[in-house]
């Protein structure tokens, strides 16, 4: 260890972190030449950059780049979720988004801005800590027509166990006997759209890292109201020795079919998990 990270784990505390935060902003800020704020605030660091905040983790974890990226972490972003979610469905000011498996907020700028003032956007995120940074996400960055929910998108109502791990890619869910501090509500998107008075859906976004064969048991009347929707798959996962769990196109597949979707997708693209998104448009 360095000295200089031995220091930042001696600051990374109550007492120090207004010292560590002050000297970060400093430094972020002679380094780059730009309005840069890092602070601590509600358990979480936070690196403002001009307009925008990004929440990241109850520790310090910047490097001497982390500055620089976050001057176009806002741009990158939006860009990465109008490849990955834009490609067939062209947003339009007044839609209504759903984002199942929401994560920090990785979309929620993007969605935010494509359905404009008149839209409205649920981000919903099952994982307690990672909906703590969605939910900071969006309040710091005014993201008034998104609402985050923590929630796990299920076939049935109830409590599910959510097991997180420090690494999202093996984060886990259980059906729950009881409603303790480790478990999360589990409910339908039917129910959901039932309880937020949603008629139609523009777009249905679903990324849960192979839940979504569990989540579609509950969606049989959403779905006939959804326009367009992508529904990340992880076979690559499967194929790679994760489990089998995760191999569930040849569910969704079909279930998008005998729902009246025309399904596309990205068979040459270059990275795995692109390859496994499904898109399903109304013809």
């Amino acid at each position: 260890m360095s000295p200089q990270r031995f220091a930042i784990n001696l600051l990374d505390r109550r007492a120090g972190r207004t010292i560590l935060g002050a000297l970060a902003t400093r430094y972020a800020k002679s380094s780059t030449g730009a309005d840069i704020e890092i602070r601590h605030m509600e358990g979480l660091w936070v690196l403002r950059a001009g307009p925008y905040s990004f929440p990241s983790s109850p520790a310090f974890q910047y490097f001497a780049d982390s500055f620089a990226k976050g001057l176009i972490q806002a741009d990158d972003e939006v860009a990465s979720s109008t490849d990955y979610w834009f490609q067939q469905y062209q947003p339009r000011a007044g839609d209504v988004i759903i984002d199942v498996g929401a994560g920090g907020g990785e979309d929620a700028l993007a969605f935010s801005r494509a359905v404009g003032p008149t839209g409205r956007v649920l981000a919903i995120e099952a994982f307690p800590a990672t909906f703590k940074r969605l939910e900071l996400f969006c309040r710091l960055n005014r993201l008034s027509n998104t609402t985050p929910l923590m929630l796990a998108i299920m076939s049935k109502r109830g409590s599910v166990a959510m097991m997180e791990t420090g690494n999202w890619e093996g984060n886990t869910a259980e059906w729950s006997d009881d409603a303790s501090r480790d478990s999360v509500p589990a409910i339908t998107l039917d129910e959901l759209c039932e309880e937020q008075r949603i008629s139609h859906i523009a777009f249905l976004k679903m990324n849960i890292e192979g839940a979504e064969q569990e989540a579609i048991r509950g969606m049989t009347a959403s779905i006939k109201r959804t326009r367009a929707i992508c529904i990340a798959c992880h076979d690559f996962r499967a194929d790679r020795g994760d489990g089998e769990q995760f191999r569930t196109r040849a569910i969704i597949e079909p279930f998008l079919r005998d729902n009246g979707f025309t399904l596309l997708t990205r068979p040459s693209d270059r990275r795995p998990f692109v390859r496994d998104h499904v898109y399903g448009l109304r013809p």
